[in-house]
């Protein structure tokens, strides 16, 4: 069940509602805070699963409230950013029953491009997941409202069916007294199955961005998941699981 669900909420950490254009203008989109600049985030991720499996169905809601800090350690003559990212506290409730997160005081350390490519890391462990599907990679070139740009996210241990995921430009705002883009952000599965898994994603969100300093202010994605895998009963019998899970990210600065 924990494997399913770290799965499921590794997806959601992609993506990653009101519109208002206040410019139209093209802006290269940059990771580019100075050094010693900190950023605290609280984020929230709620929904159900329903897991049927044996001609029976069982539902399960989840909540996960975690507080996580970033921190720009530096900034290179190239302008790659050293960020180091921890988890302050946090609790995931299953049925009205908290728990603590088990990797509360962890801290992920990254060397990032400017355009958001993940050069090395430290300090991420399985569950963690890959740091580099939680960045968005943007283009190298200035955008204006409607262009859109794709990037594809490999399989691996936490994500077992690559991923594409589109970005489109949907206008400016002010958020919080920052100057903000809005992206719209489109999730979606790259192929059906993978071995005994089979993975259908459909995500759909909303990202501001400060062009001008560089960093996320608010993520807000929603998302319809369906994973069957087969469990081997021996004998040459197989029994399928079916998980379906919705879900709603919001995730925003906070002090």
């Amino acid at each position: 069940m924990l494997k399913r669900i770290s799965i499921f909420l590794s997806v959601l950490l992609l993506v990653s509602v009101a519109f208002t254009a206040t410019a139209q203008e093209k802006v290269l989109l940059q990771y580019n805070p100075a050094a010693g600049t900190t950023a605290k985030y609280k984020m929230n991720i709620r929904g159900n699963t329903i897991v049927t499996a044996y001609q029976r169905a069982q539902r399960t809601n989840l909540e996960t409230a975690m507080t996580i800090e970033q921190k720009v350690t530096g900034v290179d003559k190239d302008g790659n950013v050293d960020m180091a990212t921890t988890i302050l506290d946090g609790t995931i409730t299953v049925n009205n029953t908290p728990t603590q997160l088990p990797n509360i005081g962890q801290i992920i350390s990254v060397k990032m491009a400017k355009n958001g490519e993940i050069l090395s890391s430290t300090g991420m462990d399985q569950q963690g997941g890959n740091f580099n599907q939680m960045q968005i990679k943007f283009p190298n070139k200035p955008v204006g409202v409607g262009e859109s740009w794709t990037s594809n996210i490999p399989a691996n241990p936490q994500l077992p069916i690559p991923m594409n995921v589109k970005y489109t430009v949907m206008g400016f705002e002010k958020v919080g007294g920052e100057d903000c883009v809005k992206l719209q952000s489109e999730v979606s599965t790259a192929q059906g199955a993978a071995g005994s898994i089979n993975l259908d994603v459909k995500a759909n969100g909303n990202i501001w961005f400060a062009y001008k300093k560089g960093i996320m202010i608010k993520n807000e994605v929603t998302s319809n998941m369906l994973m069957v895998m087969e469990n081997d009963l021996g004998a040459g019998k197989k029994e399928k699981i079916e998980t379906r899970m919705n879900l709603s990210l919001n995730m925003g600065l906070t002090k």
